[in-house]
């Protein structure tokens, strides 16, 4: 798969972890929730809500990125919430049918360029989500009135064969070696993987990107109905 070959070249804190949470998470999860971060990498987000008092268990491919997220979690131990980190696949995850109020998808979604993963990916979150649980899923999307972006998509498409889907490099220019492959999502897209739960918000929004680049985002609060 390509997303693990492409990610785990990142050692602990220099695995990309850009995008910032939304406060309408916040809104949408009460404190105290047992909430899942996919693709926690070294567990920036899921130090965030544990300090703001919920119990957060994080997971990513990267198994250095998630040794380093437990050292620091040892520094944590007194916290308000829990936190803990696991090395897993989001398509097999290990975890029990609805053990989780809230899955937390952000800016992870990118990273999947099979689109029958992103479906195997959703159908767990589902899964692992209880009954009226509260998916967040925040993610890059397409940008064609981005001149950077519009030529990456045209450019890699050939290679690629899917629009939005594109390669990104060392650097910021789209010059160098290849570091990994991701994918710029429109609405439709967004809305068709999330079908089985019911919509209950669903913005555009501002990301910030690995190289620095301020672009289009969606974010979207749903629940599993």
């Amino acid at each position: 798969m390509e997303t693990e070959t492409g990610w785990n070249q990142f050692k602990g804190k220099d695995t990309p972890s850009t995008v910032e949470i939304h406060e309408s998470l916040f809104r949408a999860v009460s404190k105290n929730s047992y909430v899942l971060d996919f693709g926690c990498a070294w567990g920036r987000v899921a130090f965030q809500l544990q300090k703001l008092g919920y119990n957060v268990t994080g997971f990513d491919l990267n198994k250095n990125a998630v040794d380093t997220a437990r050292e620091s979690a040892k520094l944590c131990e007194n916290s308000v919430g829990k936190v803990k980190f696991d090395t897993a696949n989001a398509m097999e995850l290990p975890y029990a049918d609805g053990s989780f109020d809230a899955c937390i998808i952000q800016a992870f979604l990118t990273t999947i360029i099979s689109p029958s993963d992103r479906i195997k990916v959703l159908s767990e979150a589902y899964r692992v989500l209880k009954k009226n649980g509260i998916l967040y899923l925040a993610d890059f999307g397409l940008n064609w009135k981005n001149l950077h972006y519009r030529e990456m998509y045209r450019r890699d498409y050939i290679s690629t064969r899917e629009l939005g889907t594109f390669i990104v490099k060392e650097d910021s220019k789209a010059l160098g070696e290849d570091l990994f492959t991701v994918h710029h999502y429109t609405r439709k897209e967004l809305i068709d993987l999330v079908k089985n739960f019911c919509v209950e918000n669903f913005h555009e929004t501002v990301f910030t990107t690995f190289h620095g680049n301020r672009t289009k985002g969606y974010i979207i609060i749903a629940r599993k109905c």
